[in-house]
């Protein structure tokens, strides 16, 4: 993603889209019991596209757990680029989020929760992402958050074991369809 620029306008925008994004992770994170930063929900969002792609065959196959845990093993709450932390803290807040430290061990327990939960959260997942994506100023660059996502989903199916490899594809081609990254 290209460097975040804080504007006047970035300010606004994230101010709107915050509690938008929130709302429709309120359930999800009410039932885990998994209340996140601005950066945190963030980074959490990049990841979900992977979790939308292992959930297309409704299970989690050997090949998909090592995915999994080597995106867990990757993230780091407190490498999150400072200009984009400092933009993300002029959007509201609740009290009480977890450290980063905490969700940096919790983050893999919660991918593969939503891998095999997908369809009780898909479509507050789905618009919680597609609101994400208007971070994504240049969409079509190849560096850029749609593309990475959509990189993301076929790499999962190319690595699938899933028995009917076609309805899988056809899954995941309607989950990057609602995205708007296809």
């Amino acid at each position: 993603m290209e460097s975040i620029t804080i504007t006047q306008e970035a300010i606004e925008e994230v101010q709107k889209l915050y509690p938008q994004i929130r709302s429709h992770l309120d359930k999800y994170m009410h039932d885990r019991e998994f209340l996140m930063s601005n950066s945190q929900i963030f980074i959490f969002l990049t990841y979900v596209p992977t979790a939308l792609a292992i959930s297309a065959d409704k299970k989690v196959d050997e090949k998909e757990l090592k995915i999994l845990d080597q995106i867990a093993k990757s993230i780091d709450a407190n490498a999150l680029d400072l200009n984009l932390v400092e933009l993300l803290s002029f959007a509201s807040e609740p009290v009480g989020v977890m450290l980063n430290e905490e969700f940096n061990l919790r983050i893999g327990c919660e991918l593969l929760f939503i891998s095999q939960n997908m369809e009780k959260y898909e479509d507050d997942f789905i618009e919680a992402v597609k609101l994400l994506l208007k971070f994504d100023k240049t969409p079509e660059a190849d560096t850029s958050m749609t593309k990475t996502f959509s990189r993301f989903m076929d790499q999962i199916i190319e690595s699938s074991l899933a028995l009917d490899k076609q309805e899988e594809l056809a899954r995941v081609q309607s989950f990057k369809k609602r995205l708007g990254i296809v």
